[in-house]
């Protein structure tokens, strides 16, 4: 008894540095989100009008719909293209495995407004890639579209977040164990049928942690489609950051920011039942693989 009342004193900091950064906050603008505002005064009386407000605005549904339409595309896209990559640094690479894992983290390193601008040195009118294109001949003038459009964002966003999706599937390659594949082809399994039910079910947990990873980053991303996104750079997150600033309607701000929440906690919970009854989440958690 004394021992556990020693372990709780002194890990009450650490839930109180919790309580008071992460919690509070929130608990903050969840109250506001229940306010009203007339002219440039809060009126601090609870009513739903705000999420029936954004409930029947198209505008808000669609930019809502928007952010989370790119956070399944981005991650569908990044888990595409990250999944051989991450087979092949945790089964493939032996003796620089840590080189070729720090050279995926290098981006990152760097802040997103190098990596944009970089970028946009490369799609610009007068960009890396049009004038390399014009010089062979390829076009004869340069391609407007690859800037500020739907597909510069795109591009980016991939670049930006493909790094924690390979991450996490890596996670979940050095975690299968190779006997297993043994086992199945010793039974008569070929590469196809050993893949489709022995890796990829044992991997589902890497794809679902990377691509929950990529999913909140896109969705809350708003410096990316600004900067390269053009017309269609408006997301649900600047409505927000309008609301809280030039407009001055944090009651409906809080409200969008809930909704999101909301929505993301959803998703989670969805995803963590999805993972706890998995195979390798079986195995984790000491029961029958």
């Amino acid at each position: 008894m004394e021992t556990s009342r020693t372990g709780f004193w002194l890990s009450f900091p650490v839930y109180a540095a919790v309580a008071a950064l992460c919690i509070a906050p929130l608990l903050i603008l969840l109250v506001y989100s229940f306010f009203q505002v007339s002219f440039v005064a809060i009126l601090k009386e609870p009513t739903l009008k705000n999420y029936v407000r954004i409930a029947g605005s198209d505008t808000y549904r669609w930019l809502i719909l928007k952010a989370f339409g790119s956070g399944l595309g981005i991650a569908a896209i990044t888990a595409v293209i990250g999944y051989p990559v991450a087979w092949f640094i945790a089964k493939r690479v032996k003796v620089m495995k840590s080189a070729m894992l720090t050279l995926l983290l290098v981006p990152l390193y760097t802040g997103d407004l190098v990596r944009i601008f970089a970028w946009r040195m490369l799609l610009g009118a007068e960009g890396v890639l049009n004038t390399f294109l014009m010089w062979t001949g390829v076009i004869r003038e340069p391609i407007g579209a690859l800037l500020f459009s739907s597909l510069a964002t795109h591009i980016v966003l991939t670049y930006n977040y493909l790094p924690f999706m390979v991450l996490g599937l890596w996670l979940a390659f050095e975690a299968l164990d190779d006997r297993l594949l043994e086992a199945a082809s010793d039974l008569g399994a070929g590469t196809l049928s050993a893949f489709r039910r022995v890796t990829l079910p044992l991997t589902v947990p890497g794809l679902i942690a990377g691509g929950m990873m990529v999913f909140v980053m896109v969705a809350g991303d708003y410096l990316t489609p600004q900067l390269v996104g053009g017309a269609s750079g408006v997301t649900i997150i600047s409505a927000i950051n309008d609301l809280f600033g030039t407009a001055f309607d944090w009651p409906l701000g809080s409200a969008i920011a809930w909704t999101m929440l909301a929505i993301l906690m959803l998703l989670f919970a969805a995803a963590a039942i999805t993972v706890s009854r998995s195979t390798l989440g079986k195995a984790l958690a000491g029961g029958e693989a």
